[in-house]
């Protein structure tokens, strides 16, 4: 498993500041591989509608995953929810060690996309599609504040009327 060492230094020392570094990383290791024995088993709460709202999308559009999650994690999603078929790729900094928007585009160039768009709810996303050069959706339902989009939703099933 690979952990951005800026990220997890820092998360590290927030966490556990009277551990060393090394444990730190080994702790966290730890609970990452939990995270995803326990998202696996127990799912997460997903939106409302999500479910359909991906299954129609995927008739009309391609679908991917970009995320900041540890490795494994998108894979313990998709086993307790069933949502892998509706996704053709993946990607995520627990793989490869790269920013948000180094992973954009490396899904850009791996899938030969040519009209991309990136659905997010946080500065950290706007600032990962603007890197990557793609139009930003700002899922204005989720859990940041962003002031600067392409496009806003006020529900996750606004994706549909779109485009």
């Amino acid at each position: 498993m690979i952990l951005r060492k800026q990220w997890a230094c820092k998360l590290g020392e927030k966490l556990f500041p009277n551990l060393n570094e090394e444990v730190q990383k080994q702790v966290l290791k730890e609970c990452c591989e939990q995270e995803n024995v326990y998202l696996e088993q127990q799912g997460g709460h997903l939106y409302k509608n999500v479910v359909n709202v991906i299954e129609k999308l995927s008739q009309r559009y391609k679908l991917y995953i970009v995320s900041n999650c540890q490795d494994g994690y998108i894979e313990a999603f998709y086993k307790y929810h069933g949502l892998e078929e509706y996704f053709l790729d993946y990607e995520n900094p627990g793989r490869t060690g790269l920013s948000k928007g180094e992973n954009i585009k490396l899904m850009i160039e791996r899938n030969n996309l040519l009209d991309a768009i990136y659905v997010g709810d946080t500065n950290g996303d706007l600032k990962a599609a603007r890197y990557a050069g793609i139009p930003f959706v700002y899922a204005k339902y989720g859990f940041g504040e962003v002031s600067e989009y392409d496009y806003v939703i006020e529900d996750f099933a606004e994706l549909l009327n779109i485009f």
